[in-house]
């Protein structure tokens, strides 16, 4: 018993020794650790009965030596209590779990900050309460907002919001009054629906008065800020030429405006459209050619593009009326051809220069020097106004297929001609496939230079005739089918769609719709 009883006595001793030299060892390092601690502090004189003083502000400075805003450092006790360890300006504290001390209010909107700081890095937008409270200039970010305004608004959603429309949300409700059994031909048939999808989409009288009556509350609202100005309606609701969803163009003629910065006014007006109830969000497009400021209206939602000084839009909208009324026997025909260009590429997203497509004016101008160049029109072989179909596939067929132009630009004065793009000196070598056409107002200036995306405007030009070839011949069939009674009808009435070749390249979407 002694023999198996003495080693573990002395085991035990040695265990209690080496924990009394393990327990030493510890105390001896914390008192070097609160002497080292003591001498970066310094020396602190401190008696109980005297309280304890705050520590001082300390002021930062950036790598210059210059001294910024004196402030307590990120994660600093305000009170002078003892920091557990070092703690740098760049600190933030994380609470690791719910038993943990609760961040501090400062603390917690520093982390909030730093997180939209992230999150706006990465190039993610932030989501407002909906009004645009949310939206700030980058340049002025921690400042606080004078206007709550988009600057130069990215135009790819808007585009992808064209194009990804769902096929089974258009519809062709202008060709239910189209009495398709007394065509004798496709040509015909195309005649009527071209007429029927002209008078659906054109403006009513109700329409054009409540697009007057937001000019005139527009023109109410910047009057009262700036007493010299005027506004003036140009474009497409001078000329009649818009359609259910399209843009009204105003231009503010006012001396005042004329020596004053053009972003500065813009944000004025944005600023006095915003105060007049109008809209809740205005988009300034600064950068573009003719600056422009753009919003929807809060009654109507109707989209209004204002410029200022911009003289040249109120002359082309008096030269598009000429053109209307001049035009003998094309006036009809000049109308359906531009209605139809504009309601093709307006659900495409091609229809805006600053995005890449074509504007309106030079929409125009295309359809135009069509009518002018078509030889039986020159000729007189053909009526215009009673062969529009045929015009419309053959205006996608000339500007999608056939026309050259890297070398020939467009020109409507005088009757209408083509000229040598290397003559004129418009010849681009870096852009050559860019259209050119002529500012009737002024031979020096090329109107369609900013389409940059005219190549896939082309392309789509192209697949729309050669869907519409296929579905005239397709018609055609049907046509010559039931005439000879080759045909037995499957279903007991008969849609007035299934007959429609327009149907197959454009549509009437919900947007659209509930524009009527």
């Amino acid at each position: 018993m002694d023999t198996v009883s003495q080693p573990r006595q002395k085991s035990g001793q040695a265990s209690r020794s080496n924990r009394r030299r393990r327990e030493k060892e510890r105390d001896n390092g914390r008192g070097k650790d609160r002497a080292a601690e003591q001498d970066r502090k310094g020396p602190v004189e401190h008696r109980p009965d005297t309280p304890r003083e705050p520590p001082p502000k300390r002021a930062r400075t950036n790598d210059k030596g210059k001294s910024r805003d004196t402030e307590f450092e990120l994660g600093e006790p305000p009170n002078g209590s003892s920091r557990p360890f070092d703690i740098g300006d760049d600190f933030l504290p994380f609470v690791a779990s719910d038993s943990e001390e609760k961040v501090s209010k400062t603390q917690e909107s520093h982390r909030r900050e730093k997180a939209l700081e992230r999150e706006w890095d990465k190039g993610k937008s932030r989501e407002g309460d909906g009004d645009g409270s949310h939206d700030r200039d980058r340049g002025a970010r921690g400042t606080k907002r004078k206007y709550e305004m988009i600057f130069d608004e990215d135009s790819w959603d808007y585009r992808q919001r064209r194009q990804d429309l769902y096929p089974a949300s258009r519809k062709a409700p202008w060709v239910a009054d189209v009495d398709w059994d007394s065509c004798r031909n496709v040509a015909e048939m195309l005649h009527r629906e071209v007429v029927a999808f002209v008078r659906y989409m054109s403006p009513s009288e109700v329409e054009h008065e409540i697009r007057g009556l937001i000019v005139a509350h527009v023109s109410r609202a910047v009057a009262d800020a700036f007493p010299d100005a005027r506004i003036i309606p140009f474009g497409s609701y001078e000329t009649k030429l818009y359609l259910p969803n399209g843009d009204i163009d105003l231009v503010i003629d006012s001396d005042s405006m004329a020596y004053t910065d053009k972003v500065t006014v813009l944000r004025a007006l944005a600023n006095v459209i915003k105060r007049a109830w109008i809209t809740s969000r205005v988009t300034i497009i600064a950068k573009a050619k003719v600056p422009i400021i753009k919003f929807v209206t809060t009654y109507g939602r109707l989209n209004v593009d204002i410029s200022v000084n911009q003289g040249n839009g109120v002359v082309a909208g008096k030269i598009v009326n000429g053109f209307l009324s001049d035009m003998r026997g094309c006036g009809l025909a000049l109308r359906s051809l531009v209605i139809i260009a504009k309601a093709f590429l307006n659900q495409r997203g091609m229809n805006e220069v600053y995005t890449g497509g074509l504007g309106s004016y030079s929409i125009v101008c295309l359809a135009v020097s069509f009518l002018q160049m078509h030889p039986k029109i020159r000729r007189g072989e053909i009526d215009a106004e009673k062969n529009l179909g045929v015009l419309v596939m053959e205006f996608f067929e000339l500007y999608g297929c056939y026309f050259n132009y890297e070398e020939v630009g467009i020109s409507v004065r005088n009757g209408g001609s083509y000229f040598s793009k290397r003559q004129r000196g418009w010849y681009d070598s870096l852009k050559r496939n860019l259209l050119s056409v002529e500012d009737p107002t002024d031979p020096s200036n090329d109107i369609s230079k900013g389409s940059y995306g005219i190549g896939k405007v082309r392309q789509t030009l192209a697949g729309a005739h050669g869907i519409m070839t296929s579905m005239a011949f397709l018609r055609a069939g049907i046509l010559s089918a039931r005439r000879e009674g080759r045909t037995y009808p499957l279903r007991r009435y008969e849609e007035p769609e299934d007959m429609s070749i327009l149907s197959s390249i454009l549509g009437v979407t919900q947007e659209v719709w509930l524009s009527f």
